[in-house]
């Protein structure tokens, strides 16, 4: 029993510490595949201005993580994205820009306000091709705050997506981890054996199988 508490705990650090990587991951890789989407607008001036000073606040916080003051310059890169949203008009950029904003948020722990910043995007880009990772990471803030059933919602709604199949095995695997949180475990062994039969060579159905070691 204590090993199978200590296996669980172990689980649940690898995504408190790795889900937002996750879903940065995701993003980049959906950049590559929408090029002209994003660059359709490369002539206006506000365009330019929002991804030069993306590309500078980018920058910076990476420089500050290898300089342990990563902190300063996530609340510098909050202020940025912020004024940038509020003064610029809406251009290609929009949607990525409040992408960043939001996971700025997030990192530097202001949930309530990267639960505001994601829902503004699905409400106002609900059809950019970002929008899945987007309410993947919504989910992931509410799980933070402890808001399991709402978290769950958001991963159900991208399973259900048909635009989303790159991030289907990784939503149940996070639906199962929030279902074991609510213990709710028939729900969860439910979840893990759904991605192992329908995804039995990713990742997720690896770790899918590691769970369910300790609840079947």
């Amino acid at each position: 029993m204590e090993n199978a508490k200590e296996r669980l705990n172990n689980f649940l650090k690898f995504f408190n510490d790795n889900k937002l990587w996750i879903a940065i991951g995701f993003a980049v890789a959906v950049a590559a595949g929408v090029p002209s989407y994003l660059y359709q607008q490369k002539g206006a001036d506000d365009f330019n201005e929002v991804w030069s000073r993306i590309y500078r606040m980018n920058y910076e916080v990476a420089t500050a993580q290898q300089g342990g003051n990563e902190k300063e310059a996530l609340e510098g890169a909050i202020s940025e994205y912020s004024f940038l949203k509020d003064n610029l008009s809406t251009t290609g950029a929009t949607p990525w820009l409040l992408s960043e904003l939001g996971n700025a948020q997030y990192k530097a722990k202001k949930y309530d306000d990267a639960i505001l910043t994601y829902r503004e995007f699905i409400n106002r880009f609900g059809n950019h091709p970002l929008a899945p990772v987007i309410r993947q990471s919504l989910g992931y803030v509410l799980e933070e705050k402890e808001q399991f059933n709402e978290a769950v919602e958001q991963f159900e709604k991208i399973a259900k997506d048909p635009e989303a199949t790159y991030l289907k095995a990784q939503v149940r695997l996070d639906t199962g981890r929030c279902y074991e949180k609510l213990g709710q475990l028939n729900s969860a062994v439910a979840a893990y054996k759904e991605i192992i039969n329908t995804f039995p060579e990713s990742s997720s159905a690896k770790m899918a199988e590691y769970r369910l070691e300790d609840l079947e």
